[in-house]
């Protein structure tokens, strides 16, 4: 089993008796357990707090981004509950971040929270290609040089790089070897993985567990090629091998 990647699975449910029964099925095994939109709104704060006081490994994956002020406040809400991880969009600029820094800090030194979550800056969705995401940063051409993909995550890297308050950073795995030429200390959570044969759904930037394991991702995020499997326990066990 891997030592150096973590394997993070995304509950990606409509309810909590679909991730309980998964987690059940999965129970053992060296699990970070990824809780999106859907499921935090289905399940609420009190069963994700039931989680982490379990000693749970949860990633609360709610990619804030809104003013300042509001996204500190969340990011604190979520360290109350417990998460060991938790997300927030880089394009919400620095401002954001140090705001986020500034709450986690007060909240150690006033005794609200004992552990600092690690807060992972999202780069660009691994849902983008190239195409796609040249159209959808179009609109900011009259005030600037448009970036393509690559140009745009490493942007994003070096801002979390640089600041206190990130813990690494959400990315594809296409651009894991170039982060870590570049920041080789910073953490990095790579979705869009699919083991060989499976389908790569909405996934634009694919790689296998074992490369992206290889290539120097910190944690890789599987979804459906366990969640929706007939034994989501053997196909967890297969990646947990195949990762170096």
């Amino acid at each position: 089993m891997s030592k150096n990647t973590d394997l993070v699975v995304a509950m990606d449910y409509p309810t909590v008796a679909f991730a309980e029964a998964l987690m059940e099925q999965l129970s053992g095994l060296p699990i970070v357990y990824k809780i999106g939109l859907e499921l935090f709104l289905s399940s609420g704060t009190e069963w994700v707090r039931k989680q982490t006081e379990k000693g749970t490994r949860i990633f609360l994956d709610l990619k804030f981004h809104d003013i300042p002020n509001t996204v500190g406040q969340a990011v604190l809400q979520a360290a109350r509950l417990g998460a060991e991880f938790t997300t927030v969009h880089l394009c919400g600029g620095k401002t954001m971040l140090d705001e986020i820094d500034i709450k986690l800090q007060e909240a150690i030194l006033s005794g609200q929270i004992q552990k600092k979550p690690r807060v992972l800056g999202v780069t660009v969705l691994t849902s983008f290609k190239e195409e796609d995401w040249i159209a959808a940063m179009s609109h900011v051409a009259k005030v600037g040089s448009i970036r393509n993909v690559e140009e745009s995550t490493m942007h994003f890297a070096a801002l979390a790089n640089d600041h206190p308050a990130i813990g690494g950073v959400v990315c594809s795995p296409q651009e894991i070897n170039a982060i870590r030429s570049k920041h080789p200390k910073l953490y990095t959570m790579v979705p869009g993985i699919r083991p060989k044969g499976f389908k790569a759904h909405d996934q634009g930037r694919i790689m296998t567990p074992a490369e992206a394991s290889a290539s120097g991702a910190s944690a890789i995020v599987v979804g459906r090629p366990i969640t929706q499997a007939a034994e989501p326990r053997l196909v967890a066990e297969q990646i947990l091998q195949e990762m170096v």
